[in-house]
């Protein structure tokens, strides 16, 4: 079994990798549509941003899910 810091580690690192993949996907497609560079980067600017906010809820919420003691099991998968 793992520990709680690493699972929440291990959980954000898995969050960033999706991050980034969805920006760069973004990127690919916004370049494809015919954006300019400046346009891209403002939008990356945004996605980042709404990125960061978004990650912080979600580990707020999986580290409460992982805490409560009344879960199913205390076993980490």
């Amino acid at each position: 079994m793992i520990s709680f810091e690493e699972a929440m580690a291990r959980t954000s690192a898995s969050l960033d990798r999706q991050i980034e993949k969805a920006i760069e996907d973004n990127e690919l497609f916004l370049a494809d549509k015919g954006a300019t560079s400046d346009e891209i980067a403002a939008h990356v600017a945004i996605c980042r941003e709404e990125a960061t906010a978004w990650k912080a809820e979600v580990l707020a919420e999986i580290a409460r899910g992982l805490r409560d003691w009344d879960a199913p099991t205390g076993k980490l998968q």
